[in-house]
């Protein structure tokens, strides 16, 4: 452990929701982006995978938003990942409008000391610790 965080990188990054619906809606430069992280090891959180399938609306739709999760290794949270995004949504909920999916996303990328893939920047912009990337 460096500084109270896991540092064994069995993953490279973790993607938030938005980057897999990018992908899936075969938006060119998100495909583009990702098949140029091939030689990457991308990982989703449980919270990414249910909001995922949560937008399908459909049987096809829901397979093929599967089949494009199972791509990823999923990096389940700790109860020390839970406390941190409760502490971090009691602490930037009001003041900065943080959401407390973004809290628990966030929590496993700052554990593993990963970057964390996401088009919304700003969502985590005020937690502490998490290194935001804007891939595309």
């Amino acid at each position: 452990m460096k500084n109270g965080k896991e540092t064994s990188k069995v993953i490279d990054a973790i993607l938030d929701t938005n980057i897999i619906i990018d992908i899936l809606r075969e938006l060119p430069i998100a495909v583009q982006w990702f098949r140029s992280q091939r030689a990457k090891r991308l990982a989703i959180t449980p919270i990414v995978w249910l909001e995922a399938l949560q937008g399908t609306s459909n049987k096809v739709e829901r397979d093929k938003t599967f089949r494009l999760l199972q791509e990823f290794q999923t990096e389940y949270m700790l109860r020390d990942d839970q406390q941190w995004a409760m502490n971090q949504f009691m602490q930037f909920h009001l003041s900065h409008n943080v959401g407390y999916e973004d809290c628990l996303i966030a929590s496993i990328a700052v554990r593993l000391d990963v970057p964390l893939y996401t088009r919304n920047v700003k969502h985590f912009a005020p937690l502490p610790d998490v290194a935001e990337m804007q891939p595309y």
